[in-house]
């Protein structure tokens, strides 16, 4: 899985190879004088050459760059230059003015002896980082971007802490250093003399690729076009086609004549009067294949602007028709891009007072609250709120709405089930919940699992596990070995591995489980890691990978690659992984605030532990007695 330079004869239509495979190399860029190639190349890239593995998350890859001198009888682009003068002749300069006139309409000789090539491979003085995208200026140095790797940092939004910076390393100054902060990407003009970058916010820049570079935004604002959207909806209908057809991962698309197909629905092209229409009928084709994971939408559709909507943050309730603050929630601990308007400590609201009014205007149980939070996000909101109900006792209480209070509700959902599972078993068992199997997973498994591995037994709750990645990172600690103990000479013991639980383990699961969520408990099951309970899961097992853009910013995913087992079976597409224990989620009892699945759960650990024979020692054994013990 990891790539080699190659260099391509074209007269003898061969390719040569250049590196040795012992590295990932990538990024290679030729010097405009055809005297080098540049390449990037990293040697602890292995551990993250397959993608889909979770286990390749957070993994830094360090890149060094490397130059291949590709004649025989060249020199290294890092050679010491001599510091005598040269003594000049008058002809000299006239002869540099001709020379630098004709450099564009000159043709570069390029020479390029094979014998050796490996040989001639010199590493450049750079920090190994995470290099991409290497261009060659006009004048010789190496522009590239210096990768801000996930996993360094989270800013306080939530999002992964990421500075893409461009890079120059100048040949003269044999050195790097940094020209541009915030650089998604980059092009050069064609003589190599113009840079244009894009932000990671989209927007584009220009310089002149001088000692500094001097930035412009460019301005796209007036960039129009016209556009027949009967002409492009066909064109965007005939293009999802055949990208099904040359990507689907089953070239024979499971028997079926797509040809035929492609027609039969094409004769309703000509009825589609709007582009959210085009969309149904191109999701009504690929279903055809019966199969997941195969999409279809966006594009150019009509989106009515929104009204923000502030929330509190709680949970209301309409008693003696004044409104009532029943639940307050805090975001937990532990999340600081969470923001709970009313949990902050002194701000003066707790749970059961009531609102008397909000800016002003007053509030009954008759008025729909959320009318009264319109455009009020981030702005400051003034409530008048008592203890009593009394409106003469209110106070004033100033808070910051929020837009959504998803994450409040599901942490506190979250943190509810693992509070009620050491209650039950009295801290003996554990509780993770994971909700995908990409970065949500990743970081869920590795915040509470490592935090509980002193519990007995662990509950894996993956309900609802809308996928990602193939979760090989968490049966692979899920699924760890004892291997010794050590003792230090104050007696502090700890263990190899560092952390695991080696009791009963169960995982819950249900119908809206499904990709990675169908694998994950796919793999539990098969490596023998415990029971599932709950429901069958979704069903999805033919991944994506073939995603592109239609004309106008339309998406489409194709099904590009199927899981099959080692027993060579085609599975778990529109079947699902089947629980051991068939448990039906009560929705009287959810109602109530009870979880038939999670106590099933508990239920069963807790079963499976009473023949648990601990392998974990906690004690060392007796001191030797003898020199040589």
């Amino acid at each position: 899985y990891l790539s080699d330079v190659y260099l391509y004869d074209f007269n003898k239509k061969k390719s040569y190879k250049v590196t040795d495979g012992m590295s990932h190399a990538a990024s290679p860029a030729f010097s405009p004088d055809g005297k080098y190639l540049y390449f990037t190349a990293s040697t602890n890239a292995g551990i993250t050459a397959v993608g889909l593995d979770m286990s390749t998350r957070e993994r830094p890859t360090r890149n060094g760059i490397y130059a291949v001198v590709l004649a025989a009888d060249g020199k290294s682009p890092l050679l010491p230059k001599s510091d005598e003068e040269e003594l000049k002749k008058k002809s000299d300069d006239n002869k540099k003015d001709d020379e630098s006139k004709d450099a564009s309409e000159k043709k570069v000789a390029v020479k390029i002896d094979l014998k050796g090539l490996s040989d001639r491979i010199v590493a450049l003085p750079v920090a190994q980082q995470a290099y991409f995208g290497m261009e060659v200026a006009h004048d010789g140095n190496l522009l590239y971007i210096q990768y801000s790797q996930p996993g360094s940092g989270i800013e306080a939004n939530g999002q992964p802490t990421q500075n893409n910076a461009l890079i120059r390393f100048d040949f003269e100054e044999k050195k790097a250093e940094k020209l541009l902060d915030d650089v998604a990407g980059f092009t050069l003009s064609n003589d190599k003399k113009v840079i244009l970058t894009i932000s990671s916010d989209g927007k584009l820049k220009t310089a002149k690729i001088e000692k500094k570079l001097e930035s412009k935004e460019l301005n796209t604002a007036e960039v129009k076009i016209k556009v027949n959207p009967q002409q492009e909806w066909g064109q965007i209908f005939d293009e999802v086609w055949r990208t099904e057809r040359d990507y689907f991962y089953a070239e024979n698309m499971h028997g079926l004549d797509w040809e035929a197909i492609g027609k039969r629905y094409k004769k309703l092209l000509p009825h589609v009067g709007r582009r959210a229409d085009l969309n149904r009928l191109m999701v009504e084709m690929i279903a055809e294949l019966q199969v997941g994971h195969n999409r279809v939408g966006g594009g150019d559709v009509s989106r009515e602007a929104p009204v923000p909507v502030g929330l509190l943050g709680a949970n209301l309730r309409v008693v003696n028709n004044q409104y009532q603050i029943a639940k307050i929630f805090t975001g937990e601990k532990w999340n600081p891009s969470l923001k709970a308007p009313l949990s902050a400590p002194g701000i003066g609201a707790k749970e059961g007072d009531t609102i008397h009014s909000i800016n002003g205007n007053a509030l009954t149980g008759e008025t729909n609250i959320f009318s009264l939070f319109e455009n009020t996000v981030g702005k400051q909101v003034t409530l008048m709120v008592s203890t009593d109900g009394k409106k003469k006792n209110a106070k004033k209480v100033i808070v910051e709405p929020i837009a959504n209070e998803q994450n409040l509700r599901f942490w506190s959902w979250v943190e509810g089930n693992r509070k009620a599972v050491e209650e039950a078993s009295n801290g003996k068992v554990g509780y993770v919940y994971l909700p995908d199997t990409a970065n949500g997973g990743f970081t869920f498994f590795n915040r509470m699992f490592f935090a509980q591995t002193d519990k007995k037994a662990m509950i894996i709750d993956e309900r609802r596990n809308s996928g990602g990645q193939a979760a090989n990172y968490i049966t692979d600690i899920l699924s760890r070995q004892y291997l010794a103990s050590w003792k230090d000479r104050d007696g502090m013991g700890f263990d190899t591995p560092g952390a695991g639980v080696y009791g009963p383990k169960v995982m819950l699961i249900d119908q809206d489980s499904g990709s990675g969520g169908d694998f994950l408990p796919y793999s539990f099951k098969r490596m023998g890691l415990g029971k599932l309970i709950g429901k069958t899961t979704w069903g999805g097992l033919i991944g994506i990978a073939a995603n592109r853009q239609t004309i106008d910013g339309g998406m489409v995913l194709v099904p590009f690659f199927r899981f099959f087992t080692p027993d060579s079976e085609w599975r778990v597409e529109n079947e699902g992984v089947a629980p051991d224990m068939d448990v039906n989620l009560d929705p009287t009892l959810v109602n109530r605030g009870r979880d038939t699945q999670l106590e099933a759960g508990i239920k069963e650990v807790l079963n499976q532990l009473k023949s648990y024979k601990p392998v974990r020692l906690h004690k060392a054994p007796p001191l030797p007695t003898k020199v040589g013990q």
